[in-house]
Parts: structure tokens; C-alpha cells; sequence
């Protein structure tokens, strides 16, 4: 998913025309323009690389990846602003030197800008314990520690005793949890773990059936429990190397000669699987998962083409290929139960297009399942920008899947921040191929995700409801909402990291916080954090959202970050929300309450939101990141009254206190 490139850099490459083939070496296309000098913008760059993904192995992509890596170049990615930073901390029992090409590759590809640091070869204990002087000051948001079956072995004398290796494979789990503790607390961010691989080598030198299945056996509970370890401690996922293995091209371990020269247990293609991995880890922890995926109807949710055939003969359920389009929408219920928003794009006539969804047995996905029905013979471009527009989402939390290749080289073409889905030519893949991509994956789930195409339909109605108000105040009474406030808690505070971290427009300071420290920070009063609900007529919106409070040294109450969804602009939350904090500081005696404001792409409409509350800036603006700092003093009530919650907004007496410990 990429970002908004109307604007094309001068010499930049155009995307190819739709229907048209790609350049024939994406890579070599790579290599000419990094000699040129790489554009102002890094979309072209980006289409480069994923064409190389489609079409190249993992050593071309490792190549590409080492072009970027160059100092000068990264410069260049970093100066046009359109990456995110992500930074990432490598472990690991083997030789991983190919990984950080491969991960710098597939991160850019995906939006953004990678800083990754390795450890040592097989220092991945000494360098925690330690203290990690590999990674002092680097701060990673992912790390990543990678082992292979030598870490388990190494400490056993006999491989052939089967009782040393049972017992080896039982405690290991336990010593692995403790490292990603104490890899926690040194690092901070999201530990990332997987379970391990058993190599040929170590099951083939046993000679009996019953040997390998004892070994089999030992192996899978270890790997059991490694799992577990998800659940079990916070911050930390663990990847599964049999997922792993199935996604990548080729075998899990490399070349026997390079494991003797240069200790390079995994192929390239695993690493490339372990890479892309990362990637998608990489956009969950940033908030960046896709949210909406755009279907087509004919010869995608369904076979045949409905102006020809007509309803009755739509090919879908029974046998092949009518069970292949019925699983693909199986597979989109089963997305939109876990929050993904979904919408047709399709050139047919809409009555009909409707007809078919409401009345065919055999369809899954029915006219409630989707927020929204684009059938028409305009192009489908546009109906994916009105799309994006109608339901407040960045076009780049799009993901668009249409079996004509036409229609996918227009999408590329005049969308490239979408993402195209590039399906394989038989339906029976379509489903498994969408599955693999992991566009919609998340750290985890909260019930406003679950929620949210209820959520999206309520706001339609919001919508219809404004239509057809005088004035915006009569639209806002009528709404007759209700604001809560709820101290961050077991239930919420899931749905407050996720706001801090996915939500970009209304948020002030950019600042994110991990479930980890907002559990520290909570218990020894370094911090408090808050949700804020909102209920009207039409339902409940969730928790749309969360602020950080913290003491400064003088007593005055500091608003360390306040993040808003997008779904509640424009209705006075945001200045209810402040005036509640002002009115709790001001009645805890705090002399004044501060805040900070980092401007971003995305949060400039923002600026002025301190101004408007009566605040003063404090000094100037920084120079580098152009932050302001700024002031409200808490004098007098009788001489200097505070802003007031807006009459259309109610707040109970008992939901609306803040508090800084």
C-alpha cells in the first residue's frame, strides 16, 4: 500500500499502461535509476520493487534491497517524507547478514523507511544479557530474534540420547520466555519470535522410525509452547515456521556449502518469507493495516458476467468453479467478522448488480455485509476514491480485487497507494492467494474492530441524518450524543493502543505507546491514560478517543499525546475532551495545564487547536521537527473562566474525571 503520488517526479517512471507489460527486469530498472539518482518521489521505487516481488526470486530482491541500504540513498527515501520510520533489531543463532537487504526492500516496497540493526553472529543471549550495546540508543519497535534447531542442540552432549533431547526441548520454551523478558525491558517495543525448524540432518541421522517419532514428537511440544509464549507475555508474537516454510519458493535451509563456509542455515526464499513477515508486522505496529477490501462481482465474487447470464445463470456454489467464488466470499465474511469493511466496485448495472447480491441461494456475502455498493459503468478508480472519501479512510487502507487485468493495470495506474490484489489465473486460488497477503493482519483485536461495519453503518445514518438538518446545530442536538471518559483498564486498554497507534489526523504529538509501558507507566504513576466513548441515537461509536496525562515538575498537568478517530471530527469531542481535562486539573489545584504539538503530514488541519483553547506558545517552534510547546495557566475561576463542554454534547456527572496519578 502506497501513499498519494499524483505528483510525479520529473525523469520518474510512469506506471505501465493498463492491460501493458511491466519492464522486463524490474530490478536492472532499479539499478539505472539509483545511478541517476533516486526521484523526489519514492512511488516509482516502490511499483519497482513490487513487480520484483511478483516476478523475480530473493536474490534479486536482496540485490535491490542492498541498492537502497546505501547511505546516500536511504537520505534520498527519507527526505521526501512519504515513508514511515521503522526500526528494527535483529537476532539470531545463524548468519542473517542477507535479511536486512531483503527487509529493506520489502519495507519500502510497503511504505516505509527501514533503520535495522543486527547483533552479532549467534550472539543473541551474551547481547541481551549484556545490556544490548549492539542497539544503545537505536530504540527498535520490532525485534526480531530468528533461532535455529543449533540453539537447542548446542547444549546437548549426545544427539542420540533421547531422553537428554526430550528434556532439552522442555525447558527451552521457559528459557526463551525469559530472554524476551528481559529483551523487553532492555529494548522496549514488539518482540518477535518463531518457532524453530528441524533440520534434515538432525532427524535423518537416526536410523529407527521410532527414534524419529520420539524426536518428532519432543520437537512439536517445544514448538507448542514456544507458541504459547504469544498469549503468555505481552509485546511479543511468535511466527510460525511451518507458515513460513509454505509461503516461501523454496526449501527452509540453504546450500550445505554455505552453511560450512559462512553459517548460513536458511535459504534466501525463507528469508525472503521471514522478511515479508516483518513487513506486515511492521504496518500493524504502525496502525497501517488495510481496513476495506474492494470486491468485484462478475467472474470474482461470482462466475459469469451478470448483464449476459443473468442471475439464474451465475456460476457459484455446487460444483467447480462455482464452490472456488463462493469461497472467496467465505473468506470476505470471515474478514468483515473481524472488522474489515467491504464494498463492491463493479461495472454493471446497480438495480441488477443488487438484484443478484439480495436474491441468489447460493451467496454468502448479502446487501447488509457491505458499507457500500459501487455498480456502474464509470471507472473503478473513482469509485474507490469516493469510497475512501465517503468512509473517512485513506485510499492506501484500500485493497482492490478484480479477476480483469485491465481493470488492475487502471488501479496500479491511477491509484498506486491502493493495493491491487494481483490474482492468479484460476479461481480455485483466489481465496488462498487474497488469504496469504496478510493485508487486514493486526497485533490483535478489540470489539470496536469487530464492531465496525455496524459502526460505519450508523455513521451512513449520521450522514443522511446532516442531509437533511437546517444548520449544524440542529444536526448536532439531534444526534443527542453522549460523551464518557474510562480510565485505561483490562477491558479497554487493547482498543487505547490501537488508537494511539493507528490514528493519524487528530493526533497531536505522535507519540505511541505499547501495552507494556502503558501498564508500567499506569502502576508506578509515571503516566494516566484514558478512553473516551461516544453514544447517540444511533448507536454506540466505540471508543473514539485516548489521551496520556502526565505531572510536569511544577505541577501543572501535561497533555503528553490526545488522538481522535477520524469518524467523530466535526462534532466538538475534542474541545469537550480538553475542557473536561482543564476543569479535573483545575480542580486538583494544578497551577496550568501544558501541551505539545509535532506536526505531521497528516495532522496539519490540527495546528491551531491549542490556540482555540485558550492556550499560549511557549517559546519557539523547534527547528528540526517544527514542534510547538504550549501553555493554559489555571487562575482564578471567577476572572478567568474555562471553555465549557459544547451544549449539544452531555457528559455524566460520574464519567467524564481525569486524573495525572
Amino acid at each position: 500500500m502506497s501513499v498519494d503520488t499524483t505528483a510525479r517526479a520529473a525523469g520518474s517512471p510512469a506506471p505501465a499502461s493498463p492491460g501493458t507489460a511491466a519492464p522486463a527486469n524490474p530490478v536492472r530498472r532499479l539499478r539505472e535509476m539509483a545511478r541517476a539518482g533516486l526521484p523526489e518521489d519514492p512511488a516509482p521505487v516502490r511499483e519497482l520493487l513490487r513487480q520484483a516481488t511478483d516476478r523475480q526470486g530473493a536474490i534479486d530482491l536482496e540485490a535491490a534491497g542492498g541498492l537502497l541500504a546505501a547511505p546516500a540513498r536511504r537520505e534520498r527515501l527519507a527526505a521526501s517524507g512519504a515513508l514511515t520510520e521503522q526500526r528494527v533489531a535483529v537476532l539470531g543463532s545463524s548468519t542473517l547478514d542477507s535479511l536486512t537487504p531483503l527487509l529493506t526492500a520489502v519495507l519500502v516496497r510497503d511504505g516505509m523507511l527501514p533503520e535495522i540493526r543486527q547483533a552479532g553472529f549467534n550472539q543473541w543471549r551474551l547481547e541481551i544479557l549484556s545490556g544490548a550495546p549492539a542497539f544503545a540508543g537505536f530504540a527498535p519497535r520490532l525485534t526480531l530474534c530468528l533461532l535455529d534447531d543449533a540453539a537447542v542442540f548446542d547444549e546437548i552432549g549426545d544427539p542420540l540420547d533421547a531422553e537428554a533431547v526430550e528434556r532439552r526441548c522442555a525447558v527451552f520454551p521457559a528459557e526463551l520466555a525469559a530472554w524476551a523478558g528481559r529483551a523487553r525491558e532492555t529494548l522496549g517495543g514488539l518482540i518477535v519470535l518463531c518457532t524453530l525448524p528441524l533440520s534434515p540432518l538432525r532427524r535423518d541421522r537416526l536410523v529407527s522410525y521410532a527414534a524419529r517419532a520420539r524426536l518428532d514428537a519432543a520437537w512439536q511440544r517445544m514448538n507448542a509452547e514456544i507458541s504459547a509464549l504469544a498469549e503468555a507475555l505481552p509485546a511479543t508474537v511468535v511466527l510460525s515456521h511451518e507458515a513460513l516454510a509454505q509461503r516461501a519458493a523454496g526449501p527452509v535451509f540453504g546450500a550445505g556449502r554455505m552453511r560450512h563456509l559462512a553459517a548460513h542455515v536458511y535459504s534466501p526464499d525463507y528469508l525472503l518469507a521471514v522478511a515479508e513477515e516483518l513487513s506486515r508486522l511492521g504496518r500493524a505496529d504502525l496502525g497501517r493495516a488495510a481496513k476495506c477490501l474492494v470486491l468485484d462481482l462478475d467472474n470474482t465474487l461470482w462466475g459469469g458476467v451478470l448483464g449476459d447470464d443473468g442471475v439464474g445463470g451465475l456460476r457459484l456454489g455446487g460444483g467447480y468453479p462455482g464452490s472456488a467464488h463462493r469461497e472467496l466470499q467465505q473468506l470476505a465474511r470471515d474478514y468483515q467478522a473481524q472488522g474489515v469493511l467491504l464494498a463492491v466496485a463493479s461495472k454493471n448495472d446497480e438495480d441488477r448488480a443488487r438484484e443478484a447480491i439480495a436474491t441468489h441461494p447460493e451467496m454468502v456475502l448479502r446487501p447488509e455485509s457491505f458499507v457500500a455498493v459501487h455498480a456502474h459503468w464509470d471507472p473503478k478508480p473513482g469509485s474507490v476514491r469516493r469510497l475512501a472519501a465517503d468512509l473517512n479512510l485513506g485510499v492506501d487502507a484500500m485493497v482492490f480485487v478484480d479477476d480483469n487485468k485491465v481493470e488492475r493495470g487502471l488501479m496500479r495506474s491511477e491509484l498506486p497507494q491502493a493495493a491491487t490484489v494481483e490474482l492468479p489465473a484460476d479461481p480455485a486460488d483466489y481465496a488462498t492467494h487474497l488469504a496469504a497477503r496478510g493485508d487486514f493482519l493486526t497485533l490483535r483485536l478489540t470489539e470496536e474492530d469487530r464492531d465496525r461495519t455496524e459502526l460505519y453503518r450508523a455513521r451512513a445514518a449520521r450522514a443522511e441524518l446532516a442531509g437533511s438538518a437546517t444548520d449544524l446545530t440542529a444536526y448536532l442536538a439531534a444526534l443527542d450524543s453522549e460523551l464518557t471518559v474510562e480510565p485505561a483498564g483490562p477491558l479497554n486498554t487493547g482498543r487505547i493502543v490501537q488508537l494511539f497507534g493507528k490514528t493519524n489526523q487528530f493526533n497531536l504529538t505522535g507519540l505511541r505507546y505499547g501495552e507494556q509501558e502503558l501498564g508500567r507507566r499506569t502502576a508506578d504513576g509515571g503516566g494516566a491514560f484514558f478512553g473516551a466513548r461516544l453514544t447517540d441515537t444511533f448507536g454506540d461509536n466505540g471508543l473514539i478517543a485516548a489521551l496520556c496525562l502526565a505531572e510536569e515538575p511544577d505541577g501543572a498537568w501535561a497533555v503528553e499525546n490526545f488522538v481522535l478517530s477520524c469518524r467523530v471530527f466535526a462534532r466538538g469531542v475534542e474541545d469537550a475532551l480538553l475542557a473536561l481535562v482543564l476543569r479535573a486539573a483545575r480542580a486538583a489545584g494544578a497551577p496550568a495545564v501544558t501541551g505539545r504539538f509535532v506536526p505531521s503530514p497528516k495532522n496539519t488541519r490540527f495546528a491551531g487547536f491549542y490556540a482555540g483553547q485558550g492556550f499560549a506558545q511557549v517559546g519557539e517552534a523547534e527547528p528540526e521537527t517544527g514542534a510547538t510547546a504550549w501553555r493554559r495557566p489555571l487562575t482564578d475561576p471567577q476572572t478567568d473562566p474555562l471553555p465549557g463542554v459544547p451544549g449539544w454534547i452531555r457528559v455524566p456527572d460520574d464519567k467524564g474525571a481525569f486524573h495525572v496519578r
